[in-house]
């Protein structure tokens, strides 16, 4: 990899991994070479000795970033029996050259000027200030008479706007799972699912393994509506066998679907928390509409 390109123009980052042949090593996507850009990928055969082989990739990347200089520093995942070990990349600089031509100090000439500018009336601060004393008097009146609704309103609206989204991006990604996108699309369809609930429910969850997650989510002390015993983990299989293996069945659709059941009956019990918690410091109004 060069340490110093153009901005806009493409550059190449070779990037080799090491290992016990008896392991299999997944490569980074495009979502690991934030604040870049992938335009290409290849993937070079895999060389092996006795006991140690060695891939070996080389992504065409491009940045629009104006930084003088940006690190990059990819993940790449060991897969294990039960859950992937992440390991990463040396840390690399990259220092972005401009073609902007500056002007050179002893060039620049000030010209002079006698045409007189007319000046504008000048303000009236002190009809200002009582202004906007008074909406700021205004404003915090309504905020104390209705404050904790406004901020009820306000967090509802956050979690629906939050759930829409994610809604969009997971289907956009399951709608294209077939048997020759499964892998890198259960991939990511997984990662934005556990990502998503754990900003939902403030636990670690993308960390956890598949055992771990069924267990928190089907022993949470409210029980999930719709879902029959053992169906999350059936679904996380399913999705572990595509991620790992490839493997794309007639189920694969339906594990990625429940997957998305679990999210929008978790949103449904958050959004109920969060409106009764917020009446219940507010005394009785008028009910919210989950």
């Amino acid at each position: 990899m060069t340490d110093s390109v153009e901005i806009g123009r493409p550059f190449r980052y070779a990037l080799s991994f090491s290992h016990p042949v008896s392991e299999d090593v997944l490569f980074p996507d495009s979502t690991a070479f934030a604040p870049f850009l992938i335009r290409d990928k290849t993937f070079l055969p895999t060389r092996s000795t006795a006991e140690i082989s060695t891939d070996s990739a080389v992504y065409t990347l491009v940045s629009f970033e104006t930084q003088p200089q940006s690190t990059l520093r990819v993940p790449l995942y060991i897969v294990g029996t039960v859950d992937c070990t992440t390991v990463f990349s040396t840390t690399d600089t990259v220092f972005f050259r401009s073609r902007l031509q500056t002007a050179r100090p002893d060039t620049l000439r000030l010209r002079a000027s006698t045409q007189l500018m007319p000046l504008r009336q000048e303000l009236n601060y002190p009809v200002l200030v009582a202004v906007l004393g008074s909406i700021a008097l205004i404003l915090a009146v309504l905020y104390a008479l209705f404050g904790r609704v406004i901020d009820r309103q306000f967090m509802l609206f956050q979690l629906r706007q939050r759930h829409l989204s994610f809604l969009r991006e997971y289907n956009r990604i399951v709608r294209t799972l077939n048997p020759e996108t499964a892998s890198e699309g259960a991939y990511g369809a997984v990662v934005r699912w556990k990502a998503y609930l754990e900003q939902l429910e403030q636990q670690p969850f993308s960390t956890m393994t598949t055992p771990e997650l069924v267990e928190r989510i089907t022993t949470r002390p409210v029980a999930l509506p719709d879902i029959r015993e053992g169906a999350v983990e059936e679904a996380l299989r399913t999705a572990d066998r595509m991620m790992y293996g490839g493997a794309y069945t007639d189920q694969s659709n339906e594990a990625m679907r429940l997957l998305r059941t679990v999210a929008v009956a978790l949103y449904t019990q958050r959004r109920v928390l969060t409106a009764q918690t917020n009446v219940a410091q507010t005394g009785p109004s008028t009910p919210e509409t989950v």
